[in-house]
């Protein structure tokens, strides 16, 4: 008798059939944000096939590489590499160097190829979240606990998913607010220990507060210790200052000042906020290119007939790059 399927079988249902899906689904969605950093050949449908799908009311299917992201401001050198489920994020590292990002994602494959689909390592905190978003599509799948998981594996307990790959504080190595706002609270941290020497007799103060002066504080009167001049200092300048406080009240002043500099955002600067605006300005004019004698003039700012610029996306100078092969310098790219 003629098969009108003409053969074709389907694919035999696994006992947790909603996670293997999942699974699946991971590795292939994983496999083409690989080849979409390999630069495969990857058929993308063409402007009229798009067209076509639109007028049809067609969802076009995501060409995005869903498992990393190249980050903004970053002059494409780092990126963000999630992992994923059930098409959502569950965790993700961030400033990963763009030579990385493939052990990353091979991390990320040989991980779920590990994953048991009949009985899984819900031991692994990933793993049971895996689980707990499978069970949302799939109500008919069993309740598994991570105390009593079916299969017990310490080895695989212990695998990092990323294969070890960790990214760095990119706001450390490009925004420059970030830079002085984390030396400007390094000093203020001293300034608070060297607060706290004043209450020992000079004999037992340790001798680093001695050999070193603080920069958010000092003595009003050259003769006495209990009566201080507060400053707001922010890398070697003094935005405002306070006279003739009691080394009693010393200690709140600096407390204020350091919760003000803390929740300064580094992302998004409020530069209507008077003081916020000056530290900014002097930020800027500190880390200013081509302030050097022997400083090439495309290093300069464009200001000043050079290609560098400030970016108000990073808070930072953004220099042009210097061709090997050619010697010139290259423009860089705009709101970087």
């Amino acid at each position: 008798m003629q098969d009108p399927f003409g053969g074709i079988k389907g694919k035999e249902i696994e006992t947790l059939s909603g996670f293997a899906i999942d699974k699946e689904e991971a590795l292939r969605e994983l496999q083409y944000s690989i080849d979409l950093l390999d630069e495969k050949k990857i058929v993308k449908k063409t402007f009229l096939e798009k067209l076509r799908q639109k007028k049809l009311g067609i969802k076009d299917v995501d060409e995005r590489a869903h498992f990393w992201t190249l980050m903004k401001g970053t002059n494409d050198e780092f990126a963000q590499v999630n992992l994923r489920w059930s098409n959502k994020n569950i965790r993700s590292i961030y400033g990963v160097p763009f030579k990385s990002i493939k052990v990353a994602l091979n991390g990320l494959k040989a991980f779920y190829n590990k994953i048991d689909i009949k009985n899984p390592n819900v031991n692994h905190p990933d793993v049971f979240e895996f689980y707990k978003l499978s069970q949302q599509s799939y109500p008919n799948l069993p309740e598994l606990n991570q105390d009593n998981s079916l299969n017990e594996n310490d080895d695989f307990i212990d695998l990092d998913p990323f294969a070890g790959v960790r990214g760095i504080d990119i706001y450390k190595k490009f925004n420059d607010l970030k830079k002085d706002k984390d030396k400007t609270l390094l000093e203020l941290e001293y300034s608070i220990e060297f607060l706290d020497q004043l209450e020992l007799p000079k004999g037992r103060r340790e001798k680093k507060f001695i050999k070193r002066k603080p920069k958010f504080i000092t003595f009003t009167f050259k003769t006495s210790e209990h009566y201080l001049d507060i400053h707001f200092w922010w890398i070697g300048t003094i935005v405002r200052t306070i006279n003739n406080v009691e080394l009693g009240r010393a200690r709140l002043a600096l407390a204020s000042l350091k919760k003000f500099i803390e929740d300064i955002d580094v992302e998004f600067p409020d530069l209507k906020n008077k003081d916020i605006n000056e530290i900014y300005m002097i930020t800027k004019k500190k880390h200013r290119p081509g302030q050097l004698k022997n400083s090439k003039d495309e290093i300069k700012p464009e200001s000043e007939g050079g290609m560098s610029y400030w970016s108000t996306v990073t808070h930072r100078w953004v220099l042009p790059k210097l061709d090997k092969q050619t010697k010139k310098y290259i423009p860089p790219k705009k709101n970087l």
